[in-house]
Formats: C-alpha cells, structure tokens, sequence
C-alpha cells in the first residue's frame, strides 16, 4: 500500500518446508484476490520433493476462491515435474461466476442505479429477502463493467453501504465514500466520474481513462436592462461622447457666429454682449437637437447657414437615435451572462455544488483565476441546492458536468422551472479524464484496461452515451440546457410594449419637470429678491431727499 512500485502482471512465490506450511494462510483476503500465486512447499523428510501448489482464484466467493489446489510435483532427484504443468496458468479467460462487486452510488448517466423488473445485478448492502435487492444498473461507465463481465464470465454486483460521496483516502489507509470502499476490500471497482486524483491514487490503481468530463457551470440568465437605462441605451459611450462633442463644437460655433454679427450689421445701440451670444448659442443648439425652433432673427448669411447645417445634422442624430431606442423598446436589452470563466470572476458569481470533489483537482493550482473561483465555490446538501433552485429568482451558478457528446451530468435538484432561470457557460472551468479505481495490485487491470482500449476505438464510447441519456436522462431538461448553448434565451425577441418600456423616459421626464420647477423658483425668488433690493434703494433716496 505503501509502495511506488507498481506493475499490471504481479506473481508471487511463496516457498515453505513441509512442517511449517499452513493452509490457513492461504485464507487472508490477499490470497482470494491475486490470481498469479505460487507456493512452493518442500518435503521436509527428504527435501528431494516439492509439491507446487496454486488458489483456485475463479468461482463465485462463496466456493472459496483462496482454496489450495496441487498444480504440479518436481522431483529434485530426476530434476523433472511430474506434469509439466505452466506454473502460471492463466486464470483470468474465465472467472465462472467470480463476483466483481461496485462502490455504487447513483450519479446518472455516469451510473445508474433504480428498481426495475429487468434486474441485471444485486446490491450486496441489501439484505438477501428483501426485494430491494435486485437492481437494474447501467450508465456510460458502468456498461465497461457489465461488458468487462459478459467477455470474462463474471457477475456483477454492487455495494451501495457507505456510498454516499465520491469519497477520499487519507494517509492512514482508511477512507470514506465510494472509494473508501475500495481501501476496505469491500468493493472492486469504483467509477462514477471518478477523477485522477493524486492522493488517492497513491494508495490505489487506476486505469485507463473512460471518458473527458468538463466541470461548468449553470448560471443565471442575464437580467433585462433597468428601464432608466434605456435612453441611453441606443448609443455606445463612445458614440454619445462624439455627439456631445459635436454639440459643443456647434455651440462654439454659433457664439462665434452671432457675435461676429453683432459687431457687422447691428448699431452699438441694437448689440448685446457675450452673456447674451452664449445664451443663443446654447440654447439654439439644443432646440434644434429636439426640432425646436428659435425666436431670434438671424441678420446674416453665415448665421443662416450654420443653423442649416446644425439642423440637417442634429435631424440626422435624432433620426438614428430613434430607430435605435425604437428597435431596443420592442426586444429587450439583457445585461451581461457570467458565462464564460472570466465573467464569473468578474462578476463574483456564487457557484455551488454538493461535494468538494468538484474543485479537489483544482485546490492546489497557483493560478490567481482559479483562486478567486475557489472563494465563491460553497459545498451545499442536495435539500440546500433545491431550496435555491426553488427560488423565484436564481442567484447562483451549479455545478454540473459536460459530457464528451454533447450531454450533461445534472443533479436531480435542477428542474425544468430552475433551468428556465439558467444558461450553461460556454466554457467549462476545468476538465479531466475520468477513470476507474480499483485496489492495488488488482490482478484483472490489464484485462479491464485492454477492454477500454476497444472501447474507445470501436466508437462504442458515443453510442452508449446517447443510449444511457435516452433511457435514463430527463430529456427535456437536457434540451433545455442545450438550448441555452445556442443563445436562444437571450434572443427572445420582440416583446408586448408595457409601461415598464417607458420608465426611462417617463424619468428623464420627470428628471426634467423637476429641474425645470426648480429652475422657474429660483428665476422667481432672485426676481422677487432683485425687485426687492431695488425697491429698497430707491425708499432710502426718496427719505434722503
């Protein structure tokens, strides 16, 4: 357990006198489960014959696998064996019913687990009168299994007793969950999305790897733009700061313009200073940006012009604006999804799933991307997840893994009415190959190993994935998450026009009523207050005279 050392084709040879051999050795657990052992037993009397002797190894536990049997004879004397038997005959075509039992927890479609009359497997947790204890089982990994078990004549069997979690394998060679089974020699195989984790994997095998799992994310849709943001919505920022520029330059240009009339065609008498040229020229601007007319007469040629153009000009900006706010009042305008890596940082989006082996395989990066994900990453029961997927509105991101072929690996606690809240990343966060983690020296990995080999090559890997999500996947929401990769909840299109269309402009109306009140009061308290001061001088001259 302990060792580095590692190797697909293990023999051991034990050797022992006669008189000291005991059989009982031959019924620990590690004699039951090595296929390649060989005990070489001396005749303690002469010491010329040994007999070779080997465990039965196949047949179901039951018929006691770790039972010695005579293999062959060697006579030092004639230096021959009696039989010329292989020393390791190859156990392992053909087990005859040898039970190979999963760490079984139900995490579609990776394994699946329910009660069906088409039992093709027992949980062993499950006492034996019991009708729960016939299971069907399937899934894209565990089908490796079942047809590992069909090609070596094995029987399938899980173990569901502390298969609650993925689980992990601490330093004192104990652990807990599916793959603490495995160190406890009370299970055989535990798949179900299982990563390459380097710690466990210190303390078991693993085998080739079964498929590419990508870990995403589900997160709120974009929220529809707040109503007083629409006015200003039909413009880029950069757009509005070239209009307000352009505005500027014509208000410039128009003082200048009506000043330089002053001084041609008007007598010192008629002219009226700077104060009274800014006031045109301000005004006038912003009159004919909202197709107003003025009331000052113009007395030349450039001041006509430049009103001309400035008018053309302004009609074309307000012409444009109102296509834009028009296009924008009919299909709503949606803020920005955290669907991409980046956006869910930048956005401190709250992500959640119900077992740190979502991020186990990321804790250690030195990334300051993944640092920051990790802060918003919250563990949660099944019952918590529920709850906020249950809300009106969903506020955070769940977990959820995608498949090599286009599905998705979704906890039951998302529905449909929850998944019409969500839109999938378009990224995913991490990915890494799934595989199967068996105990140490596991004498049938190479066999399981040669099996994924065919597997893979045979095509077999995307054809049993589109079968397990037929048979045992929600297919509406797995179209509905589908759905969501295409955009098409963002683009809903045009929509009933409602008073919530027009708070923008209702505010930027009252906004201005407003400011125009104020305005026309203080217009009205520094007449009252000038009247007033007048007034005051001329009492105090007519008492001095």
């Amino acid at each position: 357990m302990y060792s580095i050392w590692r190797s697909l084709y293990n023999k051991f040879v034990f050797a022992y006198n006669a008189n000291e051999f005991k059989e009982e050795l031959s019924k620990r657990t590690f004699f039951e489960d090595q296929a390649n052992l060989l005990f070489v037993v001396r005749d303690y009397a002469t010491g010329t014959v040994f007999d070779i002797k080997t465990n039965k190894y196949v047949g179901p536990r039951a018929e006691n696998p770790a039972q010695l049997r005579l293999l062959d004879r060697y006579y030092v004397s004639e230096q021959r064996f009696q039989d010329g038997k292989s020393l390791f005959p190859d156990k392992l075509q053909d087990l005859k019913g040898r039970e190979v039992t999963i760490a079984g927890f139900n995490y579609p479609p990776y394994t699946v687990i329910k009660q069906s009359t088409n039992a093709n497997a027992r949980d062993i947790n499950v006492p034996e009168d019991s009708d729960l204890r016939n299971v069907y089982i399937d899934g894209t990994e565990t089908r490796i299994v079942l047809t590992f078990c069909e090609r070596y004549n094995c029987r399938v069997q899980i173990d569901t007793s502390d298969a609650n979690d993925w689980g992990t394998i601490y330093p004192n060679i104990s652990g807990d969950g599916a793959l603490g089974m495995i160190i406890k020699n009370k299970a055989d195989v535990c798949i179900g999305a299982m990563y390459s984790w380097f710690e466990d994997y210190r303390y078991l095998d693993l085998s080739m790897y079964l498929v590419r799992s990508g870990i995403t994310c589900l997160v709120p849709i974009p929220m529809r733009l707040a109503g007083w943001y629409i006015p200003l919505e039909p413009f880029q920022a950069t757009l509005w700061s070239a209009v307000f520029l352009c505005l500027c330059i014509e208000t410039v240009g128009l003082i200048l313009a009506y000043r330089s009339e002053q001084q041609l065609y008007l007598t010192p008498s008629e002219r009226v200073g700077w104060w009274n040229c800014a006031k045109f020229g301000m005004s006038t601007t912003y009159k004919l940006l909202i197709s107003q007319s003025g009331n000052s007469k113009a007395h030349s040629i450039t001041v006509r012009v430049l009103l001309f153009a400035c008018f053309l000009n302004d009609l074309i900006i307000t012409s444009i604006y109102g296509g834009g706010l028009a296009s924008i009042l009919t299909i709503p305008s949606l803020d920005e999804a955290a669907d991409t890596v980046q956006r869910l940082r930048s956005h401190q989006l709250q992500w959640a799933a119900n077992s740190e082996a979502w991020v186990s395989a990321i804790r250690g990066s030195d990334d300051p991307l993944v640092h920051d994900l990790l802060n918003n990453f919250h563990i949660y029961g099944d019952e918590e997840l529920l709850r906020f997927a249950e809300d009106q509105r969903v506020s955070i991101g769940f977990a959820v893994e995608r498949l090599p072929f286009g599905h998705f690996a979704i906890g039951d606690y998302l529905g449909p009415q929850a998944i019409d809240q969500l839109i999938i990343m378009r990224d995913d966060l991490y990915y890494q190959y799934t595989v199967a983690f068996v105990p140490r020296l596991w004498p049938l990995l190479g066999q399981f190993n040669s099996l994924i080999y065919n597997w893979h090559s045979s095509g077999f890997d995307k054809y049993w994935e589109y079968r397990v999500v037929a048979g045992n996947l929600n297919l509406k929401i797995q179209q509905q998450v589908e759905s969501t990769m295409s955009g098409s909840q963002e683009d809903i299109g045009p929509v009933t026009l409602g008073m919530s269309n027009f708070a923008g402009i209702i505010l930027v109306w009252l906004l201005g009523s407003i400011i125009g009140t104020f305005t026309f009061l203080a217009e009205v308290l520094l007449t009252n207050f000038l009247k007033f001061n007048l007034s005051s001088s001329l009492l105090e001259r007519f008492s001095y005279i």
